[in-house]
């Protein structure tokens, strides 16, 4: 495959993660582009589409390098699936012989079944942005929750290894806020709950920490729940 046969608007890249993939050392792609505006975002840069695109072949050539120091890759963003040449990067990531994560905001329903349906990806981590009440004032869009809702029954019937996250801010998400966001993912599916950090977009006090979220864990002890 050469540089013109798929456009990937590719904004940033991490060399090497150990955080990223799950049982996985690898590099990280930021895709540009988003149809959501959390204000807590660090990654307001690709949600504009602020910086020049990355070629694919840059890429390529580092991958190339580091076949036996990584062995998996994470695609993110930004929303990723907004990209149609999605499925030929993933593919052509798979055939070099590395791991594909992706990191959805799940907006995509047909796009993650595609992925998934064609072996395209080895792990997906969806956001849940809110309670399905709220999603329009923290993603501060008017976009309709039922594809958002499509993707994470998709993901629940699913084998491919997945799971949900919920980035958490005092001044956006209640406990009983989360406490809905627990019962849609259910007991059967992880939720990582991550505490939002500033940014010099949004500097309100976060009065939730680790310790806070992890304690408020403890009520749901027949859940798979997980802080970061």
């Amino acid at each position: 495959m050469n540089e013109r046969e798929f456009n990937l608007n590719i904004g940033g890249f991490t060399p090497f993660s150990t955080i990223d993939f799950p049982n996985h050392l690898s590099a990280v792609v930021y895709t540009q582009g988003c149809n959501f505006r959390c204000p807590y975002c660090h990654n307001l840069q690709l949600v504009d589409c602020l910086q020049p695109s990355i070629p694919y072949k840059k890429i390529h050539e580092f991958l190339q390098t580091r076949k036996r120091i990584i062995d998996g890759v994470v695609i993110t963003g930004g929303e990723p699936t907004l990209q149609k040449d999605l499925p030929a990067f993933c593919g052509w990531l798979k055939d070099m012989g590395f791991a594909v994560k992706l990191d959805s905001n799940g907006t995509r329903p047909s796009m993650l079944k595609l992925l998934i349906e064609k072996g395209l990806v080895d792990y997906i981590a969806m956001d849940i942005k809110a309670s399905w009440e709220q999603y329009q004032t923290i993603t501060h869009t008017k976009f309709p929750i039922e594809p958002v809702k499509k993707s994470v029954a998709l993901l629940k019937k699913v084998e491919l290894p997945h799971e949900f996250r919920t980035t958490v801010h005092s001044s956006l998400l209640s406990l009983r806020d989360l406490e809905k966001i627990i019962h849609i993912v259910g007991q059967n599916h992880l939720l990582c709950l991550q505490v939002a950090r500033p940014t010099p977009f949004y500097k309100e006090k976060n009065r939730y920490t680790k310790g806070r979220l992890e304690e408020f864990t403890k009520e749901f002890p027949d859940y798979k729940l997980e802080v970061r």
